[in-house]
Formats: structure tokens, C-alpha cells, sequence
């Protein structure tokens, strides 16, 4: 193939993966100009103080029980679709992964923090309207880590999606002081 090929195969008449906006077959997941991330446009229900301003508040998360035991917390359909009209798939991992980390620093340790360390996600079906609410449960509790099982259930009470959260305990630092890699 030269390179004249090669630079026609990717003109702008190429077709590309989504249609011209104009004539998408799919809905907007929101309307044009809302403003979503902004706290004082869509309220911070259930929220801590340092959960304000985080993807939490973004995508509308309320805590509805907070322990170590057992964390709800319940997140709107609508702004966290993807183009096709459907619950985004990332919305219901994070939707796991805030969950699982509301309950894990709950049940941390004095002088620690949980952080993340492995997230698996399996989706079981579509969410397309209304809230879906996730519960999550510990597995495994320790000085060290922690493992919290998370399930997300529509407003029907059908799982839409479940997955586990592994959590480090560290102690947290000054963002001043961090050495950067």
C-alpha cells in the first residue's frame, strides 16, 4: 500500500464509528447545556464533606446507609447512560467501586485510608430509567486490606450488575510532601 492509499482510506469521507449528530438514532443522555458536575445544580443527598466535589456528586450518588457492615447507595439512570440509552457501564463501576469505598473507610482502621487496589465487574443486564441502588457487603475484613462484594439492583429489585472492590489500608499524606514518579 503507498501512502497515497493510505491517506485516502482515512479522508474525511471515511466512515466513522458513531453518525453525525444530527441524525443519531439514540437519545442525549442529558440535556444540552445542563450542568451535571456542578453540586449546586444537582444536590449532594447523603454526602460527607470531603465526598462533595467527587464523582460522587458528579453522577448524583446518594448515601442512604453508611457502616461498615452494610453501605447503600443509589445513583439516577438518567445522566449516567451511554449513547445507545442504557446505563453506562463505567457509571455502574464507579456506582461499585464509591460503595464498596464508603463501606471500607467505615471500617477502617485509626490513622488509615482505603485506596482502591482491584475492581471486578460483571453487568448481568441493562438499566434504562429511574435509580439503581447499590449494597455492598464485606467478604473480608483485616488490619491490612479489605474485600467488599457490591450489587446493583434497579428499581424492580432485578440485579443489573455485581462486582467486588479490594481496598489497601495506608496512611494517608500531605499532598505537599508526595514524592511524584
Amino acid at each position: 500500500m503507498t501512502s497515497d492509499q493510505f491517506q485516502d482510506s482515512r479522508s474525511a469521507d471515511a466512515p466513522v464509528a458513531f453518525p453525525a449528530k444530527a441524525v443519531r438514532p439514540f437519545p442525549d443522555p442529558r440535556p444540552a447545556g445542563s450542568a451535571v458536575s456542578a453540586v449546586s445544580a444537582v444536590g449532594a443527598a447523603g454526602l460527607a464533606d470531603p465526598e462533595r466535589g467527587t464523582l460522587m456528586a458528579t453522577l448524583r450518588m446518594q448515601v442512604l446507609e453508611r457502616s461498615a457492615e452494610r453501605t447503600v447507595v443509589r445513583m439516577p439512570v438518567d445522566g449516567a447512560r451511554q449513547v445507545i440509552g442504557i446505563l453506562h457501564g463505567g457509571a455502574s463501576a464507579a456506582l461499585i467501586e464509591t460503595t464498596a469505598s464508603v463501606a471500607a473507610r467505615e471500617a477502617a482502621p485509626d490513622s488509615t485510608v482505603p485506596v482502591g487496589a482491584e475492581l471486578q465487574v460483571s453487568h448481568l443486564r441493562p438499566a434504562r430509567r429511574g435509580w439503581v441502588t447499590a449494597v455492598a457487603t464485606p467478604v473480608h475484613r483485616g488490619r491490612r486490606t479489605t474485600v467488599y462484594e457490591v450489587r446493583i439492583s434497579d428499581e424492580d429489585g432485578r440485579t443489573v450488575a455485581r462486582g467486588s472492590l479490594r481496598s489497601l489500608y495506608t496512611t494517608p499524606t500531605d499532598p505537599d510532601k508526595r514524592n511524584e514518579d
